[in-house]
């Protein structure tokens, strides 16, 4: 039987989804990482044919594939390409093509294939297409200069309200005790000794972004400057690809920062002026539209 399979590669674990030729699903699946940016080739390759050995068992063969597609974070990482086209060479697909998590995240969003999405989880992007097809993006370009009003970004200006407050340059604030707490530390350099330790990565700074909510239950005047930045940023993006495209009156969220801090989904709907929305589908689903879009 021909089939199509859409997959969605995360940085802790991947989500897969296929369907026949009129697009109803016949099997779907969770799978390990697929985040090439934090795992050796191999490694990367080993877990793209976990996920595809478990398509052929329960689906189909190879050829009978119609069409793959893949959301992946890094695709521009020629090691992720290289990777993903190793493992589907030796798997025996041939049919597949690999984008961007942002997109297969639009089109789960959007299966009319035109919008705005405005995602903000560990890192932050804009990405809108027109009815014309026209696309254009804001952001996403990393944590080192960029992913603003994203969960890295919030711990980074908790952190640093830390600091600052901790010689005197900033304001007092509940964050000292609160990121202390989370981190099991007592004192300054214990900090400073956690947050530069080679064993701490982008993700352990960006789990630190959820504090920013509880500041803001205690009605900490820092918490809520931070907040009132990140809405800037983030409407910052909206604007960027909305003015480029000239075209928007709704806009789909993604990610975990826009998920469950309420205070920010709201005061971005009224920064914004525009109608938000949480996707019903999962980015799987975007990828499998993709593949049977391709064809």
């Amino acid at each position: 039987m021909s089939f199509y399979a859409g997959i969605d590669g995360g940085g802790t674990g991947s989500r897969f989804v296929c369907a026949d030729e009129n697009g109803k699903e016949i099997y779907s699946g969770i799978g390990p990482a697929l985040n090439g940016n934090g795992l050796s080739k191999d490694s990367f390759i080993q877990n793209i044919m976990d996920i595809v050995n478990s398509i052929t068992k329960n689906v189909g063969s190879p050829d009978d594939c119609k069409g793959l597609a893949i959301g992946l974070a890094g695709i521009s990482n020629v090691q992720i390409r290289e990777g993903f086209a190793a493992a589907m060479s030796e798997a025996g697909f041939r049919n597949y093509r690999i984008y961007g998590d942002h997109e297969t995240a639009f089109s789960a969003a959007f299966p009319e294939q035109y919008g705005i999405l405005l995602i903000s989880g560990t890192g932050s992007l804009c990405f809108g297409k027109r009815p014309d097809g026209m696309s254009a993006r804001a952001g996403g370009y990393g944590h080192l200069i960029d992913d603003k009003g994203s969960a890295y970004d919030i711990s980074i200006r908790i952190l640093e309200a830390v600091v600052r407050a901790e010689d005197g340059r900033g304001e007092n604030t509940v964050f000292r005790e609160l990121v202390f707490d989370r981190l099991g530390i007592k004192d300054i350099r214990e900090l400073i000794g956690y947050i530069y330790s080679k064993d701490t990565n982008k993700g352990d700074i960006a789990a630190l972004a959820p504090l920013l909510s509880e500041g803001i239950k205690r009605g900490d005047p820092v918490a809520m400057a931070i907040e009132d930045a990140v809405v800037e940023e983030l409407n910052s993006l909206i604007s960027a690809v909305k003015k480029r495209l000239g075209f928007g009156s709704e806009v789909a969220l993604w990610g975990s920062v826009l998920q469950k801090n309420d205070h920010i989904r709201e005061k971005l709907e009224k920064r914004a002026g525009l109608k938000i929305f949480f996707p019903q589908e999962d980015a799987s689903v975007g990828a499998l539209r993709l593949a049977m879009k391709e064809v």
